[in-house]
């Protein structure tokens, strides 16, 4: 039941640090995306991952992910 924080690559921002809440964490929809139609994501989308996970707004679907940390 527990939720996430996710930390992106980005020094500075609002979106740097995100929580993400259980019912995000446990939705099987919900993915640590490393690729984009079968090829590895490209800084514009993300790299080296990024957060996907349905119902959410685009500015909380965090890019350039280096942690993900269990709350």
């Amino acid at each position: 039941g527990a939720g996430l924080r996710v930390v992106s690559l980005e020094h500075r921002g609002a979106y740097r640090v995100m929580e993400m809440g259980r019912e995000y964490a446990r939705d099987p929809l919900t993915l640590l995306a490393l690729r984009l139609n079968g090829a590895v994501l490209t800084p514009d989308h993300g790299f080296p991952a990024r957060i996907i996970a349905p119902n959410r707004p685009g500015v909380l679907q965090t890019k350039w992910v280096t942690r993900l940390e269990v709350l």
